[in-house]
């Protein structure tokens, strides 16, 4: 059975459900449970879930190592529970003092697909496209491979792997055009860094956020230096000359120019925009502390801020990782921002 918490957050009382290997724990697990928290963050980290119990007799049973953790969260008011994540179990740490009495914390991640992917070696890709790369690579270790559309297509004329991991590889070849490699269960997911979209293309859902929905909140909107647009460059292979394409960042300021040379216009397109997103990255962040946990909250989308903010707040943000806890005084939810990768102002466009 789901554990219904008995605490109640403003008319709703918070449901919690987690499965080990497929079955979902006791009750003993639950009534012992101290707090569980989950981290998702944008980028390449893994998502992290954590769960503290009271030891109290050493009466909880030990799950194996590499456990498959479920985990679900809702409202009791609003529906069954929904999927959180999908999650295996890293580490198993046992502690105990003579005043706090026992405890045992296990700490669980998305999928290391690192450990399958980090055999070193040589190959080389020709006339290929990003979309392939990543499903050849994918497919011969048994997993999936969802590429963004936008990238799939991208044309490899050739790149070579030359005495590194195959995660390594897949690592830089996102960093080059902008985007982020992330492991989601068996599958490794290739998507644009910040725009708010997922693997399969579809955008993410916007997280609106009113003062009303809020704890507390601390936002910064100043930001450091900026940069008026970046310059990379590529050798054109039918001239020998070397090229220059810039990618505007919306603010003003000096340029900003990539060092090394990318391999071919696309590319050196595809490296200065994403080097200006995150150059624009940089001007703003904070973070919202919400009274209510929100399973719609997910990193990588953008946050709303509405009109209830001061005019420097409300707009339009990206979380850069949310933070869901569990805990006796019921469940919350934290989404740290960033300003958005656009080049635009977090200002709404409606806003004068």
């Amino acid at each position: 059975m789901p554990y219904v918490f008995s605490t109640t957050q403003r008319g709703f009382t918070p449901v919690l459900i987690v499965k080990v290997d497929g079955q979902e724990v006791s009750g003993g697990f639950y009534n012992r449970l101290i707090e569980a928290s989950v981290r998702d963050e944008a980028g390449q980290k893994s998502d992290q879930a954590t769960f503290k119990l009271d030891d109290a007799g050493n009466a909880l049973e030990l799950p194996r190592e590499k456990a498959s953790i479920e985990l679900y969260a809702g409202w009791k008011e609003t529906g069954p529970a929904q999927l959180i994540g999908l999650y295996e179990l890293q580490t198993l740490s046992l502690a105990g003092d003579v005043s706090g009495g026992e405890t045992m914390v296990l700490q669980a991640s998305a999928a290391d697909l690192r450990r399958k992917l980090k055999g070193e070696g040589r190959e080389h890709f020709e006339n290929t496209t990003v979309g392939k790369i990543v499903e050849r690579i994918a497919g011969r270790n048994g997993l999936s491979a969802r590429v963004s559309p936008e990238l799939a297509g991208i044309s490899i004329p050739y790149k070579a792997r030359i005495d590194s991991s195959e995660i390594d590889f897949l690592t830089r070849l996102a960093d080059d055009l902008g985007a982020v490699l992330k492991p989601m269960g068996n599958v490794i997911v290739m998507a644009p860094r910040g725009m708010a979209k997922s693997a399969s293309g579809l955008l993410l859902p916007a997280i609106k956020i009113e003062k009303s929905d809020c704890s507390s909140w601390e936002v910064n909107p100043n930001g450091r230096a900026q940069y008026g647009k970046v310059r990379a460059a590529y050798i054109d292979q039918r001239t020998g000359k070397r090229v220059i394409v810039d990618a505007p960042t919306g603010l003003d300021g000096p340029d900003f120019t990539i060092r090394d040379p990318l391999p071919g216009r696309e590319q050196a397109e595809k490296a200065a925009q994403a080097e200006a997103r995150r150059l624009t990255r940089n001007t703003g962040d904070g973070h919202f502390e919400l009274a209510l946990g929100r399973v719609d909250a997910q990193a990588e989308a953008d946050v709303i801020a509405g009109s209830s903010f001061r005019k420097e707040i409300a707009g339009v943000w990206r979380a850069e990782a949310v933070e869901h806890t569990w805990a006796d005084e019921g469940w919350h939810t934290r989404i740290e921002i960033k300003a958005k990768e656009d080049g635009t102002s977090t200002k709404d466009d409606d806003d004068d």
